[in-house]
């Protein structure tokens, strides 16, 4: 049985990839969010057999000693972890750069750059040791085409994105695969308004485990989704 460790798990395109890992019973679960309540309403669904293979933790990712913390107790209750999908993220500061604050992009930087590194050279050393594993990095369309307004956001993920290029590359002779996905507009509780015309979460969770369950011979190193009425592309 794998285990797999995914990161913003309790809402939006990670409590996707959670419910779906759930359905296929070879999978144990190492789960974190930031809302405790919202993590409860996921436990709540899962069967008592499907509960026994979740380990999930509430905490905030700006903290590294947690995110250590987290991993020690996670790898405590199933051992090594074979899959993590950095999933977490957060697009708090919407701003023309000259009105942009310092502090909200350095804060964006560490969510969603500096905590998804932590978990990925934590992790490392045991996949290359094992000469197997996957990491899948969350990453946004925002990273292929530049847009007013998210510039902090912008700048954290393109730091994110190359990590992933060049982690990609050092992984590839211990047989681990690093996987980038850059969803374009997801209708999840991310954005203030609903849009049931860009992709729904499932959607994006269904890439995620065709990577995820591809043949040991294939690894998918880039996936770009898009709701078929964007246009943000080349």
């Amino acid at each position: 049985m794998k285990t797999v460790l995914l990161t913003g798990a309790s809402s939006g395109i990670g409590k996707a990839v959670a419910q779906q890992l759930l359905s296929q019973s070879e999978f144990n679960l190492i789960l974190c969010g930031r809302s405790e309540n919202k993590m409860n309403d996921l436990l709540a669904t899962c069967s008592s057999q499907g509960r026994e293979r979740i380990f999930a933790k509430t905490f905030d990712l700006l903290d590294e000693k947690e995110i250590l913390q987290f991993i020690k107790e996670g790898r405590e209750k199933f051992g090594d972890i074979d899959i993590l999908i950095n999933c977490a993220g957060a697009n708090t500061a919407r701003a023309c750069i000259e009105d942009l604050k310092t502090a909200e992009l350095e804060r964006l930087i560490k969510l969603n750059t500096i905590a998804p590194f932590v978990f990925m050279r934590e992790l490392i050393p045991a996949m290359k040791a094992k000469r197997a594993g996957m990491i899948i990095n969350i990453l946004s369309s925002s990273c292929l085409f530049a847009n007013e307004n998210i510039g902090a956001y912008t700048a954290s993920k393109t730091g994110l994105e190359g990590l992933t290029n060049v982690l990609r590359r050092e992984m590839r002779p211990y047989n681990v695969r690093v996987c980038a996905l850059y969803p374009g507009g997801v209708d999840t509780p991310f954005r203030a308004d609903k849009r049931p015309d860009y992709l729904q979460p499932e959607t994006v969770a269904k890439a995620v485990m065709n990577a995820i369950n591809l043949p040991d011979e294939a690894a998918i190193d880039e996936i770009v989704l898009r709701p078929f009425v964007e246009t943000n592309f080349r």
